[in-house]
């Protein structure tokens, strides 16, 4: 019995011994909020998100490029729907995953459009072409990005 225990301590000793380096060893890994916030933040050597037609052109021409794409694409679809009078500039938050996809994050304002309008515009941004996701350089990885585009209905 004597010898059960000497062995069961032996064990709990080793655990232990492991428990201890490995906690210490996570300790010193701790990176400040601030220093995550830097790390995060968008710099100039940060790829945006393109197309591939658009992606060996320079920067102002290539946010041009990738611009009228959405721009058509946009118009491809809505040109043959049927939608309210309206004359308002809605302001759409558009977000584009780490795979390329486009949705409609937010609608600004929110309450003009009937339930039927939202889901057309809704389905015109999702039905967009896949882009080349943006890169965040530093790290080399896809990312998430969102920006805002300004919408009208365009009556013709």
């Amino acid at each position: 019995m004597l010898n059960l225990i000497k062995n069961n301590i032996k064990f709990s000793n080793k655990w232990l011994i492991i428990l201890i380096i490995n906690c210490s060893c996570t300790n010193n890994l701790k990176v400040s909020e601030s220093e995550i916030l830097s790390a995060s933040s968008w710099s100039k050597n940060d790829q945006l998100p393109t197309f591939e037609e658009c992606a060996d052109l320079n920067v102002n021409e290539g946010l041009l490029c990738f611009r009228n794409i959405i721009e058509t694409e946009m118009n491809e679809f809505m040109s043959d729907k049927t939608f309210p009078l309206d004359t308002t500039q809605y302001r759409l938050t558009i977000k584009i995953d780490s795979e390329g996809n486009f949705i409609l994050d937010k609608l600004s304002p929110d309450n003009k459009l009937d339930s039927e309008s939202l889901t057309m515009l809704k389905d015109a941004v999702s039905g967009i072409k896949k882009a080349l996701p943006a890169v965040k350089t530093n790290v080399g990885e896809y990312v998430e990005v969102k920006f805002n585009l300004p919408f009208r209905f365009n009556y013709e």
